[in-house]
């Protein structure tokens, strides 16, 4: 076996050995319709976040509580209406409008339902991971103005009627139908 062979055999193994093994693998989009009317939360493990303020040039820990809805799904693109509260702040309106590929991969996006021409959209990205037996959606995101920013991630779980975080969400104490009434609804599809 020639050496450029072998150290490229060794490089497969290798990445596949650290590969998590649970990421998703779907053969289509439509594989993902299950999402549609989904609710995620986080959970009590992944509610801290950081805050930057550029002008103190500090950063601070900060408890971030996102519960979105996932109201629709076609064709690998999902919408919904999120709520988001940062340590004892007000809760935010979000609309979400994100996509995912067969693999798992997510891409989101958030924009305050009181929006302007100035107002900033929170971007993320994720992957569909199963944990424990159950899908998990681990995301990323960063948002902000240039002075003061957050950033944050976590394996979203699903809740709905029936578990406790259905009846009190982590880091927020309320159920999840109180803590989304506090948002107008999200986008709606339009039929052409």
């Amino acid at each position: 076996m020639k050496s450029g062979h072998y150290f490229s055999l060794l490089g497969v193994i290798f990445f596949s050995a650290i590969m998590p093994v649970s990421v998703a693998i779907s053969a289509t989009v439509a594989d993902w319709q299950w999402i549609k009317d989904s609710y995620w939360y986080v959970p009590k493990t992944n509610l801290p976040a950081l805050r930057f303020n550029a002008i103190k040039g500090t950063v601070a820990p900060v408890s971030d509580q996102t519960v979105f809805h996932i109201s629709d799904y076609v064709d690998g693109y999902f919408w919904g209406k999120t709520v988001v509260k940062l340590g004892q702040g007000s809760a935010k309106c979000m609309s979400l409008v994100g996509s995912v590929t067969p693999e798992g991969s997510v891409l989101l996006s958030f924009t305050p339902t009181d929006a302007t021409a100035d107002s900033a959209v929170t971007q993320g990205i994720g992957t569909m991971i199963q944990k424990a037996g159950e899908w998990t959606m681990q995301n990323q995101m960063s948002s902000g103005s240039a002075l003061l920013q957050v950033s944050h991630w976590a394996y979203m779980v699903q809740t709905g009627p029936g578990k406790q975080s259905w009846l009190s969400l982590p880091g927020v104490g309320q159920s999840v139908e109180t803590f989304l009434a506090q948002c107008p609804d999200g986008p709606q599809r339009t039929v052409r």
